[in-house]
């Protein structure tokens, strides 16, 4: 991309109804208004909204389907996860070996009793599947004993295909590591350039004494497009925010640091233990995988908990496992993680549901049915419940419907405020020559570090702060600021 110019660009003509006639007739790209913060900050918002655009466009889309992707798929999968009738007219221990018989020579992993007229899912560990998170899985009708499907799960979040594709999208658009990791950066950087534009937008109107909140009317051209595009990102920079920050909880790096810090201030989310107290030095609470938030659906995922000696455990086991959950007040549905030895107690964990605090999760002998440890949600640090509020918030499960809605709406108004970003872009490309628009102007940190550089050096530490918790995010800003100034000292000796 070239055709940049570091001259002033003559400012759009206010019209007698526009809020910023009576303001300078300097535009936006003269240093002299606002001064270099709010520079730096127009060419910070220029430049990221421009690198992570594409990005942004394809995870609001996708996000947007994500969303709205548990209900959908009761409705694509409703042959599979619907019984023919509530009633538990098959044992579960009939069920298991009814799927067992469909996949004899897989390990099953997880069970999943069917209630309130869903089907029965037993999940088996399958190393033909491209990656642990990914179980097959077989559907058993608990009214009639029939098998209903034969598909792969994702993670624990029990995503079929149809949302596992959409995550893939999401996550890294099924580009591998490259795909992700222009994902991680694209994500680290919607928060600070949402932010941004909040700065630029209301500054703005502070000068034109007009409400940040609603478009002032009579604004024609460029002036109504921009004014569009900052008031729908004003309202919708909360559930920006709270997207950004849950969502570096799946990345690579960012995520790693949340995990490195949760351990070691012990905000570990706690796990049950796999080994009964007579094989183990202790049941206390196993800390959870720093892995746990390497995918989309796969938080609390079993990974390596299925069974792999068939003898270590009955599937009458599994239905005296769940009647000692029933009896320790668990509430359907729940999963069961058969033992990994034999004498090692079954796991039982409910299944993350809407409107409810979170899962408690207890370990029972399947020789008694008693309690060998209980973990109820009530526990949990608070950063483990902030933790798994944000993944239920943001895969769409915390409050039902109305979340998916919410979730659905933020990301229809991220693609909005995205394209309505480039169309701002296009209308600023020189017109009776040939190019693409220009940006603001240069060397804007270079100007602040000269004006203030007290503000810079707490801005420095701040961003130091920011670039150790969210590693790309402050790498990149990193360069931009280097390039920015020596862009702006390149153009100060060009001007002699």
């Amino acid at each position: 991309m070239t055709t940049t110019t570091d001259h002033p660009r003559e400012p759009d003509p206010p019209t007698a109804a526009s809020p910023t006639a009576d303001l300078p007739t300097a535009g936006p790209r003269d240093p002299r208004v606002g001064g270099p913060l709010r520079q730096l900050m127009l060419r910070l918002h220029f430049y990221v909204g421009l690198l992570v655009g594409p990005f942004l466009l394809i995870a609001a889309v996708s996000g947007f389907f994500y969303a709205l992707a548990p209900t959908l798929e009761k409705a694509v999968y409703a042959d599979q996860l619907t019984a023919a009738s509530s009633a538990q007219n098959v044992a579960l221990t009939d069920q298991i070996t009814t799927a067992r018989a469909v996949h004899p020579d897989l390990a099953v992993s997880r069970i999943v009793p069917g209630s309130d007229g869903s089907t029965t899912r037993v999940l088996f560990t399958d190393d033909s599947l491209p990656s642990e998170s990914h179980s097959r899985v077989v559907f058993v009708d608990p009214s009639d004993g029939a098998v209903r499907g034969d598909t792969v799960q994702y993670g624990s979040g029990q995503a079929l295909p149809l949302r596992t594709w959409l995550s893939g999208l999401h996550r890294s658009l099924h580009l591998g590591e490259v795909g992700r990791l222009y994902s991680e950066l694209a994500a680290s950087w919607l928060a600070p350039l949402a932010l941004a534009g909040l700065y630029l937008w209301w500054g703005r109107t502070r000068r034109a004494d007009t409400s940040p909140f609603r478009s002032a009317p009579g604004l024609e051209g460029r002036a109504r497009l921009r004014s569009r595009h900052a008031v729908l990102g004003t309202w919708a920079l909360v559930g920006m925010l709270v997207l950004s920050a849950t969502g570096l909880t799946w990345s690579a790096y960012a995520g790693q640091r949340v995990s490195d810090l949760r351990s070691a201030l012990d905000w570990t989310t706690p796990t049950l233990s796999a080994h009964s107290p007579e094989t183990s030095d202790a049941i206390t609470p196993v800390a959870a995988s720093a892995n746990g938030h390497a995918h989309h659906g796969s938080h609390g995922a079993s990974h390596g908990l299925g069974s792999e000696d068939a003898a270590a455990w009955t599937p009458e086991g599994a239905q005296i496992a769940l009647a000692g959950a029933r009896s320790a007040g668990l509430t359907e549905p729940v999963q069961l993680v058969p033992p990994a030895a034999e004498g090692d107690p079954w796991r039982v964990q409910e299944a993350r549901r809407s409107w409810t605090p979170g899962p408690d999760a207890v370990s029972i002998d399947p020789a008694t049915g008693g309690v060998v440890q209980s973990i109820p949600f009530s526990s949990y640090p608070v950063a483990a419940k902030l933790t798994d509020w944000g993944i239920r918030l943001h895969m769409g499960f915390l409050f039902g419907v109305a979340n998916q809605l919410l979730l659905a709406a933020v990301a229809a108004a991220v693609v909005v405020v995205t394209l309505r970003g480039y169309s701002l872009w296009w209308t600023r490309r020189p017109t009776r020559t040939r190019g693409l628009a220009r940006p603001p102007v240069r060397g804007a940190a270079l100007e602040l570090l000269r004006r203030r550089p007290l503000a810079v050096l707490i801005g420095a530490a701040v961003i130091a702060v920011a670039g150790w918790a969210v590693p790309l995010l402050g790498i990149s800003l990193a360069a931009f600021l280097v390039l920015d100034s020596l862009a702006g000292l390149a153009a100060r000796r060009a001007r002699g």
